[in-house]
């Protein structure tokens, strides 16, 4: 199975609606970009600070850029991707806020994040759900499901969230 392809089964598991515009930050090759246009986001927005993809086509707009702060207007997106993003921050409150800001009262902000507890090279800071729906319900997202996929290789908390209706 190619990573496009596990992708797209990864986000289908989450089992919500995938329309209207998705971010997807720390986007690295574009594979779940990709996934996120397979399944119905249109237009995919694919951010990272190191740019690996250099080909936007109209359906998915590579871009240069930092999580924190996105090029994205307010309430405009149905669905904000972070895949194995937050676990470089020490801090990562400030990319679930700027999650939370970018989308629409009826988005889904959805995080996909190693199942490990201890850091790594390449996993400094380890968050499990617990911590992740913590960092939800503090920028007024409410945690609305999570579960484990990718189990034969490397299993991953995948966990989704929606804005919190006042």
């Amino acid at each position: 199975m190619n990573y496009v392809e596990k992708a797209v089964t990864f986000l289908r598991e989450a089992n919500i609606p995938i329309s209207g515009t998705w971010v997807d930050c720390g986007c690295g090759y574009g594979y779940y970009s990709q996934a996120l246009y397979k399944l119905g986001a249109r237009p995919v927005l694919a951010l990272d600070y190191r740019l690996h993809m250099t080909r936007t086509t109209p359906q998915i707009l590579f871009i240069r850029g930092n999580c924190s702060q996105t090029p994205v207007k307010t309430r405009s997106a149905s669905g904000f991707l972070y895949v194995n993003v937050l676990h470089y921050y020490k801090n990562p409150s400030t990319l679930v806020e700027e999650a939370a800001r970018v989308l629409k009262p009826t988005g889904y902000i959805v995080v996909i994040e190693y199942d490990q507890s201890t850091s790594t090279p390449w996993d400094p800071y380890p968050l499990s759900p617990a911590v992740i729906e913590a960092l939800f319900k503090a920028a007024n997202l409410e945690p609305i499901k999570t579960l484990t996929v990718d189990r034969k290789y490397r299993p991953k908390h995948l966990v989704i969230g929606t804005k919190i209706l006042f």
